[in-house]
């Protein structure tokens, strides 16, 4: 059940606030400031940076979006180097926007927050090797003005006593939740926190230093999990060494296959899937016959909650709520009994595929024994053939040739989407059960070695917040 908050605040107000702002949680920390006095302008501390772009060979660019950063502030840059097999796709969307600018370099001990949602605390602390990075506008840009607090220690404070203050600032509205760099003038801190941090600056920042070095060493041991599907999928001859590049041979396309599809997609990508990889997700040079998903899967008849109130509890899945890469739900409580939209009920279906950014991979098994509903940008499938283990399919398209051939699929038209139909032409090889249990099985033990290590490495960080919370609060 959501939670209902109510505010008690004057029309007085309202008038004080320049820009009208109706939002509720952003007049609880707006009255609280004026009532108190007490505070000072977060901008005494920080200023909003410029964002300059000098120019740059586009294949030494390692670019950042929003998406590429985690919950936890780590990057997974785009490489835009010529030698590295990225799809050709992906490249042109970014060089586009590199083109039109969409690019800053920031400088060491500066700190960025995602404009959008920033309640997913995607805080990236810049120190020397993330200065060497480019990052997308959306961004924004905060350089210290003084020494009291640095770029790495207000990523801390954001993640824990400022948190709520920030989110506050958020304005909410029909789309996400968004922070302006004009809206961080509202931003006040406590008199009496910034004395705390005075006094208690070095206790924590070495209390920082000491967990970040232990955190460094963990994550070296860490494997990302289409590592383990590339590794795991090489040793069963699932799929082969070998790469095949995002570049394609001139190749002929008729009219009339153009013709004979109902969304006219005009790219080449699009085709070079169908007519030079022949619509399989692995080069083909393994020891298995390749199977359509069509064979193997159907999607589910949509069942569709409409908008209110509900006739039961149902636990919502939006991309908010999946790990990107992992086919994870991240949190289970979020549980509704009404609804703003109208929602799919996922229902007995046994596996669920996004139909939008494939470069992030949200494709998760459907616990039957859970109500789940989710957004329209969730599909859900039922398994039609017994020949196929439904963790061995997930492990194929969470592959990083499903990640790139997918975004083939879904070119040519002005907002991708993933159809029905062309997902299940794809064509994924398809061992013995036998076999498919053994990949299962080894990908699993060698997840789950990584996720005790990403398990070590919360535990580590929350020390952090617990410190600062006693100190601070």
């Amino acid at each position: 059940m959501e939670q209902v908050n109510f505010l008690q605040t004057s029309l007085v107000d309202f008038s004080k606030e320049k820009t009208l702002r109706f939002d509720v949680k952003f007049h609880n920390v707006f009255t609280r400031t004026i009532k108190t006095g007490e505070t000072t302008p977060f901008l005494n501390f920080f200023e909003i940076g410029t964002k300059e772009y000098k120019g740059c060979k586009i294949n030494e660019i390692k670019y950042v979006e929003i998406g590429s950063v985690t919950n936890e502030g780590d990057i997974i840059p785009f490489n835009l180097a010529d030698d590295v097999g990225s799809d050709v796709t992906e490249k042109e969307r970014l060089i586009e926007k590199i083109e039109n600018r969409d690019i800053f370099k920031p400088r060491k001990g500066s700190l960025l927050i995602a404009s959008v949602r920033p309640n997913l605390k995607k805080f990236v602390s810049i120190g020397s090797k993330e200065s060497s990075l480019h990052f997308t506008k959306a961004f924004i840009y905060l350089v210290p003005k003084q020494n009291l607090i640095e770029g790495r220690l207000l990523k801390y404070l954001l993640r824990t006593v400022l948190f709520d203050r920030l989110v506050g600032l958020c304005r909410e509205g029909k789309g996400y939740p968004t922070l302006k760099e004009n809206d961080l003038k509202f931003f006040f801190i406590d008199n009496d926190l910034i004395e705390k941090l005075e006094f208690n600056k070095e206790k924590i920042l070495k209390k920082i230093n000491e967990n970040e070095q232990e955190i460094l060493q963990i994550k070296s041991k860490i494997e990302s999990l289409q590592d383990i599907i590339d590794d795991v999928f090489i040793k069963y001859e699932v799929k082969s060494k070998k790469f095949i590049e995002g570049q394609e041979e001139h190749f002929p396309v008729k009219f009339k296959k153009v013709g004979e599809n109902l969304f006219l997609r005009l790219g080449p990508q699009y085709y070079a899937f169908f007519e030079v990889h022949k619509g399989l997700l692995f080069d083909g040079t393994g020891k298995y016959n390749h199977v359509p998903l069509k064979r193997l899967i159907k999607k589910c008849s949509a069942q569709i909650l409409k908008k209110g109130i509900l006739d039961k509890s149902y636990i919502l899945i939006d991309l908010e709520q999946l790990e990107t890469k992992t086919g994870k739900i991240k949190d289970e409580s979020n549980e509704v009994e009404e609804i703003g939209s109208d929602k799919v009920l996922f229902g007995d279906a046994d596996i669920i595929i996004s139909k939008i950014d494939p470069y992030l991979a949200y494709v998760f098994i459907n616990d039957k024994s859970k109500n789940y509903i989710g957004t329209t940008e969730l599909v859900p499938f039922k398994l039609i053939n017994n020949d196929v283990n439904i963790h061995y399919l997930k492990y194929c398209l969470l592959s990083n040739e499903y990640i790139t051939k997918s975004a083939l699929i879904m070119y040519g038209k002005r907002h991708p989407r993933l159809h029905t139909k062309d997902l299940l032409a794809v064509r994924i090889p398809l061992p013995d059960l036998g076999i498919q249990q053994k990949i299962v099985f080894e990908i699993q033990q060698r997840e789950e070695k990584s996720n005790q290590y990403k398990e070590q490495i919360k535990k580590s960080r929350e020390k952090i917040h617990d410190l600062i919370h006693r100190l601070l609060k």
